[in-house]
């Protein structure tokens, strides 16, 4: 796997396997897709899920017995001005 460095990752949660939301949902209820990188400041596996037709990038583990960790991509000053330029036109 590749080490993923365009992105900062930031801790979100953690939680019991079956009971973490993320994106507003149970992240358990949907199918994870593995991108086969992994988040540096972590060293967690980067997976990806689809949901309401929006693409979601997480890094996740097992830290012990059905107990889970989350990281989110946190955006850069960069992108945020990227995102704020292409707003304001």
């Amino acid at each position: 796997m590749k080490t993923l460095n365009e992105k900062t990752w930031q801790y979100e949660k953690h939680g019991i396997d079956g009971e973490v939301e993320l994106f507003g949902v149970n992240i358990f209820d949907y199918k994870w897709e593995d991108t086969r990188e992994i988040a540096k400041e972590c060293d967690f596996p980067i997976y990806k899920v689809v949901i309401d037709g929006k693409e979601h990038k997480f890094a996740a583990k097992e830290t012990s017995n059905n107990v889970w960790c989350f990281y989110l991509p946190k955006e850069t000053n960069y992108e945020k001005s990227r995102t704020f330029l292409k707003n304001f036109k």
